[in-house]
């Protein structure tokens, strides 16, 4: 199989379609940086078992992040509420879902959880701050993707020596950093992984050519926050 890379990109799977490959790029960037770079844990499984919470499971980030968790042994718990947002979250991969829609505490301890390792917020910051201060281990790791809009009162993770971080994957490019090419050794990997039957395309719906309509319809979609998976725009009419 040929790959190239040239600072952040890189070959498209082998075996997807154009479609399939157009909805994994920022995702797959997003979630491998999210667990591996931010978190510091290890994709060759040296943390199998650790626990790992995803606050919105469901959604474009989350549908790669928890197969890419599950490779890495880890043990997923993801947040979905809907039947269908539930059975998809399953689907790739996590072995415990609980409902946000209701207090996360009582759920987690139901399922032997006192606390989680690591936390990876594709969320809301603002919303699951103090949750997420309840529900981690000392000395454990948070990552969130979604900015806050108000300040968030960081002496909350310190009793427990908790460490957090962002992630925003426009930054190796936006600043010019010196591992920039790192991205399209990312994205070579998961193109790996997708042509060797470990990870599948995240692709949920396909909303047709590039139109204003079209584009009206899939803003519309995402604005709802109930959207699984990536919805995908192809061609022209």
């Amino acid at each position: 199989m040929s790959r190239w890379t040239s600072a952040s990109a890189a070959a498209i799977p082998d075996s997807l379609s154009f479609a399939e490959a157009a909805a994994l790029p920022l995702t797959s960037l997003t979630a491998w940086e999210s667990q591996f770079d931010r978190l510091g844990l290890d994709p060759d499984g040296a943390e199998a078992g650790s626990s790992l919470l995803f606050l919105g499971g469901a959604g474009g980030v989350g549908s790669i992040a928890i197969q890419l968790a599950r490779l890495a042994g880890l043990t997923v718990i993801a947040t979905a509420s809907r039947p269908e947002s539930r059975a998809w979250v399953r689907e790739l991969g996590a072995q415990h879902v609980i409902d946000h829609s209701q207090p996360l505490a009582p759920q987690l301890a139901a399922l032997g959880f006192n606390a989680v390792d690591t936390i990876a917020n594709f969320a809301d910051s603002d919303a699951y701050w103090a949750v997420m201060a309840e529900l981690i281990q000392h000395q454990g790791a948070i990552v969130a993707i979604v900015g806050n809009r108000h300040p968030l009162d960081l002496n909350l993770l310190r009793d427990k020596s908790v460490r957090f971080t962002w992630e925003f994957m426009f930054t190796r490019a936006k600043h010019r950093t010196a591992d920039l090419a790192q991205q399209g050794a990312i994205l070579d990997a998961v193109a790996d992984l997708i042509d060797t039957g470990r990870l599948r395309t995240t692709l949920r719906t396909h909303l047709g050519p590039i139109s204003a309509a079209n584009l009206h319809q899939a803003h519309t979609q995402l604005e709802t926050g109930r959207t699984i998976g990536k919805l995908v725009l192809e061609g022209w009419p």
